[in-house]
Formats: C-alpha cells, structure tokens, sequence
C-alpha cells in the first residue's frame, strides 16, 4: 500500500521533506511499526520515538502508538507535541480586543492584510432561547488538531501567520468563542486563508459543543446535526 507522509516542524529538518510517498507492506499493521520504517530510513527521528513525542495523524485523526492501523490510509502526518504559548490554543476566555491588539504589534513590515473572525454563543435559535454552550476538548489532540490545520492552510496558500484561539468549557449567549486571524502580503492570501481555516476548525477540531437551550440539551454534531440529550 502507498501512504503519502507529511512531516512538520523540526521532522522537516529531520528528514529533509515537507512530503513523500512510501510503500508500506502487509506486516506493518500498527503505528508503532510504521513509525519503525521511518526510524529505520531516518536514524535521528529515534531520540523522539524513545521519549514518545511523536504524534501520528492518519487521515485527520490523531492514533496511539499502539493502535492499529487501518485497512487503507491516504496520508500520514508525522509530527512533534505543540509548545504552548502558540498563535493556537484553547483558552477560557476569548478577548478579541486584547488578542488583535497583541496581534498588530507581532506583524511584520511586509503585512499588507489581516483577515479577522470572531465566532461568538447565539442567544435565539430556531425560535427558542439558548441558555449557554459547553465546549469540551480533549488535550493534546485537540491544539494539536488546530496546529496541523494552520501549518497544512499555510503550506498549501502562502499566508504568512495564521492565530486560532477556541473556548474551551461553558460559554453564555453573546460570549466570544472563537477568534481567527490570519496575516499576508496580500488580502486574497488573507482572506482564502480565513476561510480554509474555518470551515477545517468547524468539522476537524477535536472540540464538541454541548447546546443547553429552554427545550433541552443537544450534542452539536457535523454541520449542525443535533442530537438530544437523554
């Protein structure tokens, strides 16, 4: 079976590659034998492997060391554990003011656009009154889910910053809860940024919203798809 490999951040530097195919045969059935073939092809990717900082994504989502593999796979992402204090992060509280504020004094020089959304708790839905949201993640997966969909948007576009904070636990009506921003020479760089992350943030993050309305409670699943609370 070929398998296309990404590697980021310092595995790029490792291995000398953003991307590569490679063929896997029958006996590598978990992760902790593929990343073997990778030690074996790349000897200094072993000092991560030995103090398991490798994180492994197959097809959007993050598996153990352990796990199996599954039957077909169409790409790999290889990549080390995310540092805090990134452009990326789920917080308790999201400040648009203080974060674009932080964010015009990081920009550099060339910076011609910056694309901005804010994602915040609706109070009226489909005629009934929203009490609050609870967003519930599960670290590290979930940073770690924002941070390869910043570095895949960034490599595939051409942005030059991308900066995602998610809320994370219970949020009333009108709260802030999610703040994108994204930097570039030019403002279609920008904006196709901003839009790319988005839609990926929405139905890739590790993140699930628990709706408490005046009807009821509602997992938030997909584009929209609620399923009552029992």
């Amino acid at each position: 079976m070929e398998v296309k490999i990404r590697y980021f951040s310092v595995f790029k530097d490792i291995t000398g590659k953003k991307v590569e195919n490679i063929v896997l045969d029958n006996s590598i059935r978990t992760v902790q034998d593929l990343l073997k073939v990778l030690v074996e092809k790349y000897p200094k990717l072993k000092e991560w492997l030995n103090s398991q900082e490798i994180i492994v994504v197959v097809d959007g989502r993050v598996y153990d060391p352990e796990e199996k593999l599954p039957d077909s796979m169409n790409e790999v992402g290889i990549m080390p554990p995310i540092s805090g204090g990134g452009n990326y992060g789920f917080v308790e509280k999201i400040e648009p003011e203080k974060l674009l504020g932080s964010l015009l004094h990081l920009v550099d020089e060339d910076v011609g656009a910056i694309a901005l959304f804010i994602g915040r708790v609706k109070g009226l839905l489909n005629g009934k009154k929203v009490l609050s949201l609870y967003y519930e993640t599960y670290e590290p997966n979930s940073t770690n889910s924002l941070a390869r969909i910043v570095e895949e948007e960034r490599e595939k576009i051409g942005f030059k910053e991308a900066y995602v904070y998610h809320k994370e636990g219970e949020a009333l009506p009108g709260e802030p809860v999610l703040f994108i921003a994204v930097t570039s020479r030019g403002r279609k760089e920008a904006l196709k940024g901003l839009t790319s992350i988005l839609e990926r943030v929405k139905h890739e993050a590790f993140v699930w919203k628990l709706e408490k309305r005046e009807d009821g409670e509602f997992w938030i699943l997909g584009d929209g798809k609620r399923i009552k609370r029992q």
